[in-house]
């Protein structure tokens, strides 16, 4: 495999029944072009919570699922830690609510 520097990847989501966009289909009512779609962008099924990867292979690019397990597949551990980091956030923001209810009360 040759070395690629990730510069602007690509988040899109969708459902897991959704199309997954490929390179010349319209999203939008725009066009995608092979240059939306750089080596490291990801389609995150918001029903399942699958996130594919896209191989931005010269001879043709493509959607792929990382296995639990792999190298590219997030660990518990990080999981775990982007799942705190949530909780973290929304406990901040329902104490702000309730701040600003009582103070405007």
């Amino acid at each position: 495999m040759t070395v690629r520097l990730e510069g602007t990847v690509r988040r899109y989501i969708g459902l897991s029944t959704d199309e997954k966009p490929v390179p010349g289909v319209q999203i939008d009512g725009t066009t995608i072009a092979e240059t939306d779609f750089p080596a490291g962008s990801s389609f995150l099924e918001s029903d399942t919570g699958s996130i594919y990867r896209w191989d931005a292979d010269p001879r043709g690019g493509h959607w792929w699922l990382p296995e639990p397990g792999s190298a590219t597949a997030a660990s518990a551990d990080e999981q775990l830690y982007l799942l705190q980091a949530i909780l973290r956030e929304i406990t901040q923001m329902r104490e702000l609510t309730e701040l600003r209810l009582a103070v405007g009360a």
